[in-house]
């Protein structure tokens, strides 16, 4: 028998975009469902640079951008404490780029309202004194980071605290219409292959780069470009604040610090396929090219991995003629397709920034609001997420203060369980060296009814995201997890290849020196000692 389920509005995807609807309309009152076809922040929003943008990247070719960036810089850095560092950023022009262009910046920055400072270069070096010693002029913006992992999670336990519903692992496969109504949408469960239905009075279309199929599958066209982009990791965090290049927006010239590492990117390359997450040497030896003028000593340092993913690109005409997307706009579009296309109960958000999507979800719920005749007023501009300070919790715990720090300012709403574990002596044993992760940490993000699965670990916890790559963390959360009967032995050895698999792709790429020793490793480790078969991949 299907399983059917009645709400006021379903969501789908599990991005930031998604997620930030989905409490939004949870805080208004309104029931809501969201779907999302893998994890939470599956797509764009766990493969990006983590910039919470000050505005000034847009402030030349994009006003409305970054008029939207600077304004929600401030609100996030508010109402977000867990998800933000405020680590300020600097703009730093080099030779090899424009002298008209600061001038254009510094114009675009003010009528943005975003503030600026000229730092004197000998203080920008003794800040950041991987800085090349050629630079010209440096500037100072509000630019922050912006941790997209606990973004996802922090924002829709918050959203399901107010009444909402989260399905993880559920695909949208088909829309229930009639009489040129949206009803509903039917969707397939990844693991059982169960195709469910929802029925609402209004779908919410906020699937990123799969946005277009959503669109497709509902009968109507969704213009959006695939705009992936490229970024590496370092192995460690050279910079205290963000580093942009002052130039026209291009390739690898952005670093953003993040934990214990830095990321560098990205590149702007159309793509058909918004599952293409696809890794290119030659990308990567460009952006080194376009970074090294800024940071000289790029080429002397460690890459742990590289990644990729989509940005979604609206506009309203299908020209595709520019390969890079960068002229494109950032900023945001909302559709009504009642209006647009003639069916009624389909909205779509699309595009934006990563910084801007709590501002997407206000304006999208407020068209849901007027057609469902609900007069509730946002609030998410005011209303923090969630989030426990160290002090509270950690008091008596004795663990390594590296792991009480990052549990402390990130673990958001599940750190008082992490904590109860802790003090009771259950799960203090650190399976994680490099990012200091405890078995009370992995435990309290696995779900009571969902199967065992490392990278949704990794995700929550940053279990294997250091420089080891999960060469030696993987095969003991796994063991451990079938020791307390949080997975079957073959579903952790799935799990196992799921993950070793993923963090070969990365690390492949940009595998020389120590980072191609770690990948031998690695391949040691899981496929001559522990023998696992690359075979078992297909188990899901």
């Amino acid at each position: 028998m299907t399983q059917i389920y009645e709400t006021q509005a379903v969501v789908i995807g599990g991005g930031a975009t998604g997620v930030g609807v989905l409490r939004d309309l949870a805080l208004r009152g309104i029931k809501a469902i969201l779907v999302e076809q893998r994890d939470l922040g599956h797509g764009t929003t766990h493969r990006n640079h983590g910039l919470l943008h000050s505005g000034a990247r847009y402030a030349v070719k994009d006003l409305e951008a970054a008029i939207e960036c600077i304004q929600e810089n401030y609100i996030l850095k508010k109402t977000l404490p867990g998800s933000v560092e405020a680590t300020g950023g600097l703009f730093a022009k080099v030779p090899e780029d424009p002298d008209d262009y600061v001038k254009l910046w510094l114009e675009g920055c003010k009528k943005a309202g975003i503030p600026t400072e000229e730092v004197p270069i000998a203080q920008a070096l003794k800040e950041e004194p991987y800085l090349s010693k050629d630079v010209q002029a440096v500037y100072r913006v509000p630019d922050g980071g912006l941790d997209g992992f606990t973004l996802v999670v922090d924002v829709v336990a918050d959203a399901v605290a107010h009444g909402a519903k989260a399905l993880t692992y559920h695909e949208v496969v088909g829309f229930i219409i009639d009489q040129a109504r949206v009803k509903g949408v039917k969707v397939r469960d990844y693991y059982t292959g169960e195709i469910k239905e929802i029925y609402a009075d209004i779908v919410i279309n906020a699937a990123g780069p799969w946005g277009g199929k959503i669109g497709e599958m509902a009968g109507v066209p969704i213009n959006i470009i695939n705009n992936r982009g490229m970024l590496v990791i370092f192995s460690h965090r050279f910079n205290k604040q963000v580093i942009n290049r002052l130039h026209k927006s291009s390739d690898g010239d952005i670093f953003v610090p993040a934990h214990n590492v830095t990321l560098f990117g990205t590149t702007g390359v159309n793509t058909d396929d918004p599952n293409d997450t696809s890794l290119d040497r030659q990308e990567l030896e460009g952006m080194l090219t376009h970074g090294y003028p800024v940071i000289p000593s790029i080429y002397e340092m460690r890459y742990i991995r590289a990644f990729s993913g989509s940005r979604p690109l609206y506009q309203e005409s299908a020209d595709t003629s520019d390969k890079s997307g960068r002229n494109v706009s950032r900023g945001m579009a909302l559709l009504d397709h009642s209006t647009r296309d003639g069916l009624d109960g389909f909205v779509t958000i699309t595009g934006g920034k990563l910084t801007t999507f709590r501002l997407m979800a206000e304006e999208t719920v407020n068209l849901v609001c007027d057609k469902l005749g609900i007069s509730a007023k946002c609030t998410t501009h005011e209303q923090v997420v969630p989030h426990r300070e160290a002090k509270e919790f950690f008091r008596d715990v004795d663990m390594a203060p590296a792991a009480k720090h990052k549990i402390g300012t990130w673990a958001g709403t599940r750190a008082p369980k992490i904590a109860s574990d802790l003090k009771k002596g259950i799960g203090n044993q650190v399976i994680c060296e490099c990012e200091q992760v405890t078995w009370a940490e992995v435990d309290s993000v696995l779900p009571e009814s969902a199967r065992f699965h490392i990278g949704d670990i990794r995700r929550r916890t940053r279990l294997g995201m250091g420089p080891c790559q999960g060469t030696f963390c993987n095969h003991r959360v796994a063991a451990i997890a079938v020791e307390n009967g949080k997975a079957t032995p073959k579903e952790a050895n799935w799990a196992l290849n799921n993950a070793v698999e993923e963090r070969k792709k990365g690390i492949g790429v940009v595998a020389t020196g120590e980072t191609a020793k770690q990948l031998e490793l690695m391949e040691a480790v899981y496929r001559v000692s522990l023998g696992l078969r690359e075979e078992e991949l297909q188990y899901v």
